[in-house]
Order: structure tokens, then C-alpha cells, then sequence
């Protein structure tokens, strides 16, 4: 399979996920909430997976080109892909109700759910996850899917930039598709209609860094052409 047919699969199965969302939701909220939506549910679960892969699929790409990188860039591009290994797992609590193990006293005491997560971690009177991984966490993710695409086009800096950091830019279409999901989701009436738009996230990111908008050149001082109609 080439990297483009796997960029479309992974798009057309976040589509499905999304019809499939809708589907379950007008049959029955019980059964969104009981299962489609759930924690451990086969979205959660899927979820998890498609980040894995998605962090693995980035470390490769900066490895690949490893001898071309500076110092820095090449750190910052594993810990990217290490950042999506660790949110895959912060997704199914590191395994802890798959294993049956206990939470630490301290995150029993101080998650909001009394798991083993970070981003579920309330430190005073502030939930990280309303605070750094809510809103300001989905503005970067946002601004990297849509304003990033735009900037990579029309400023050569950027071009520079990316490329020297082996940054995967999303195309034109990647873009799009953010907003369509972005704009549909709200009209799930379902308090965990958010665990759907992780899942699409997870598959739109594993669709963007295998079939990004500047493929690799192999060298920090080549810049991607781009291309308009993309």
C-alpha cells in the first residue's frame, strides 16, 4: 500500500467512526454512553493504538534522516513522538483496569478520577485537564492542523523551519477535514462525544505523518516545493 492510499484509509475510517458516532446515538443514548463511548471501549481502545503508532511513525521519520539533524533537532523530534506514546497511554491508564492494578496514594488523592494519569491530576484547585490539556492544548493542536498548512505555502521561513526540524506539515485536505470533524462533533448531543474526536484526531495525525505535505529529503538544507493544489 502506498503512503497516499494509507493517508486516505486512515481518513475514510475516521469518517466511519464519525457516521458510526451518530448512528449509535440516534438508537440509543444508553448504549453511546454504556459502550460506544466508554472508558475501555473499543474508540478508547483504538484510540490508544492509532497514537502508538502515530509516535512511532515520528521517531522513525526523524531517525531516518538522523545524520542531517543538529543535536536539538533531533531530541525534540523523538520527544514529539514520545509525547504521542505517552498520550496513548495516559488514554488507557497505562493499563491499570486491563492489569487490575492499584493507583499510587498520591493519585488517589489528587486525580479526579483517582487513576494513573497525569492529565487527570488536580494540583490546588486546578484540573490539568481543563487547564493545559483542554482548551490550550486544542488551540496548538488546531493551529498546527489548520494555520500551519496555510504558513508552509506562502513563507519561506517556514519551509525552513519544518524542514530543518523534520516537522510533518498536513496537507490542504488534512486541514479541511479537521474543520469538518471540529464542526460536527458539538452536534453529537453526547457528554462523551469527546472520546470520538480523540479517535479521529489519533487517525487524522497517523494519516498526516505518513503521508505529510514535505516528504523527507535527507537533509536539513533541502525545502519541500510546495504544491498548491494540495
Amino acid at each position: 500500500m502506498t503512503r497516499q492510499k494509507a493517508d486516505y484509509l486512515f481518513l475514510t475510517i475516521g469518517i466511519l467512526v464519525l457516521v458510526a458516532a451518530f448512528v449509535v446515538s440516534a438508537i440509543s443514548k444508553d448504549l453511546f454512553f454504556s459502550y460506544f463511548g466508554a472508558e475501555d471501549s473499543l474508540i478508547e481502545n483504538f484510540t490508544a493504538i492509532f497514537l502508538a503508532c502515530g509516535g512511532a511513525v515520528l521517531v522513525a521519520r526523524v531517525l531516518q534522516v538522523r545524520d542531517s539533524l543538529t543535536r536539538g533537532a533531533l531530541v525534540l523530534g523523538v520527544l514529539y513522538g514520545l509525547a504521542y506514546v505517552w498520550a496513548a497511554g495516559e488514554e488507557i491508564s497505562w493499563g491499570q483496569r486491563i492489569l487490575g492494578f492499584e493507583s499510587p496514594d498520591y493519585f488517589q488523592e489528587n486525580n479526579d478520577q483517582q487513576e494513573f494519569t497525569l492529565h487527570n491530576l488536580v494540583i490546588g484547585d486546578v484540573k490539568l485537564d481543563e487547564v493545559i490539556f483542554g482548551p490550550v492544548l486544542s488551540w496548538i493542536i488546531l493551529s498546527y492542523l489548520i494555520i500551519l498548512p496555510v504558513l508552509w505555502r506562502w513563507a519561506g521561513w517556514v519551509r525552513r523551519v519544518t524542514q530543518a526540524m523534520v516537522i510533518p506539515v498536513p496537507r490542504l485536505y488534512h486541514a479541511a477535514f479537521a474543520i469538518f470533524v471540529s464542526v460536527a462533533i458539538p452536534l453529537l448531543a453526547e457528554s462523551r462525544r469527546w472520546e470520538v474526536y480523540e479517535c479521529i484526531f489519533a487517525l487524522l495525525s497517523l494519516a498526516i505523518f505518513i503521508h505529510p505535505a514535505n516528504p523527507l529529503r535527507g537533509t536539513t538544507s533541502a525545502q519541500a516545493t510546495p504544491d498548491m493544489a494540495q
